[in-house]
């Protein structure tokens, strides 16, 4: 082959590669940048905890499934759990361990059959702790004389409701109902849910 013909080949195979990598870089960012968007588009927020409508559910999009795979890991159908988050206090502060935490609440089993409140690390998966305890639900947390509950979420240990935070920069907490009343599909943003609150940070 001719240097003139192989400079002109060399010279196509490059636009055609820049072509490649300039659609996959834009395919990328526009997913990301969309799976943002649905995340903050699609919220319902209650205190410091937020759901959202499309979660779970049939009607939910490409972008929006993307979103509850990332943060949300492996979300059941609507039908049959609702799912709220949290990644702050009643304040607005970030969760994290170096902080205690006070999680306030009545029963929730007016809305919903069975329901749990469980603690993931900065991973979004389980916080590893030598007590293996990860969560409560309605049939192993302590309620006082009123019925109310009082989860301890910190590094070290407390009495009662103790869930270990361990050492991460950020924690975000998981509330689900199971078989959840038509009530609470009504009423997402104001519904009675616990109260997250700090009580000191190192």
């Amino acid at each position: 082959m001719k240097s003139g013909n192989r400079r002109k080949t060399i010279r196509r195979i490059s636009k055609y590669l820049l072509v490649v990598v300039v659609a996959l870089a834009l395919g990328v960012g526009s997913a990301l940048l969309g799976v943002g968007l649905v995340t903050e588009k699609d919220l319902i927020r209650n205190g410091a905890w937020y759901t959202g409508l499309t979660y779970g559910s049939e009607q939910a999009g490409m972008y929006t499934r993307a979103a509850v795979a990332i943060e949300w890991l492996f979300a059941l159908n609507r039908s049959e759990v609702i799912y709220y988050m949290a990644d702050t206090d009643d304040a607005g502060q970030l969760l994290r361990s170096s902080c205690d935490y006070r999680i306030e609440g009545s029963s929730l089993d007016a809305y919903a059959s069975w329901w749990s409140i469980t603690v993931y690390g900065a991973d979004n998966f389980l916080i590893p702790n030598e007590q293996n305890r990860y969560s409560y639900t309605n049939k192993n947390i302590e309620y006082d004389e009123d019925g109310k509950f009082t989860i301890f979420l910190s590094s070290t240990p407390k009495t009662g409701n103790w869930l270990p935070a361990g050492n991460q920069k950020k924690i975000t907490l998981a509330l689900r109902m199971y078989n959840p009343a038509p009530s609470v599909y009504e009423n997402l943003d104001t519904i009675e849910l616990p109260h997250i609150i700090t009580e000191e940070c190192k």
